[in-house]
């Protein structure tokens, strides 16, 4: 089991994924990842819990009000139903989405896990949480 977490909230462009400073858990076992990077690594073969949840607001410097949304990727490609929308009000007004998911690593393989910005637009990330518990092997 891992959880990353970013305590520093940040502005993920469009296309780009959000980097996780703090590791708790797993530190040789069947996830890594390396402080400040966006991608979390799972490889041992077997099936795991992978889980988002954080809070997302239209930037206040530049952003325009509209939808917004990230989504669990799966070596760099979005999961069909891991996409989380909200369309605020106004900017810097914070909404908390959440998603998970079953992720499944063949045997001889590794998969890479990013939380990407799906929208059109920058998107503010604050308190991010991805969390990737192995079910079973």
């Amino acid at each position: 089991m891992i959880e990353l977490l970013d305590a520093t909230p940040q502005t993920v462009a469009v296309g780009q994924s959000v980097p996780f400073t703090e590791e708790i858990g797993s530190k040789c076992g069947a996830e890594r990842h390396r402080a400040g990077s966006a991608q979390l690594t799972l490889v041992k073969p077997g099936r795991y819990l992978v889980s988002f949840a954080g809070n997302i607001a239209v930037p206040a410097t530049g952003g325009t009000v509209g939808e917004i949304s990230l989504g669990i990727a799966l070596n760099g490609e979005p999961l069909t139903g891991s996409i989380m929308r909200v369309t605020p009000a106004a900017v810097s007004e914070y909404f908390n989405v959440s998603t998970m998911h079953y992720i499944d690593v063949p045997c001889g393989c590794c998969v890479t896990i990013t939380v990407q910005n799906t929208g059109a637009s920058a998107v503010d990330v604050d308190n991010p949480n991805l969390t990737a518990v192995r079910v079973c092997g």
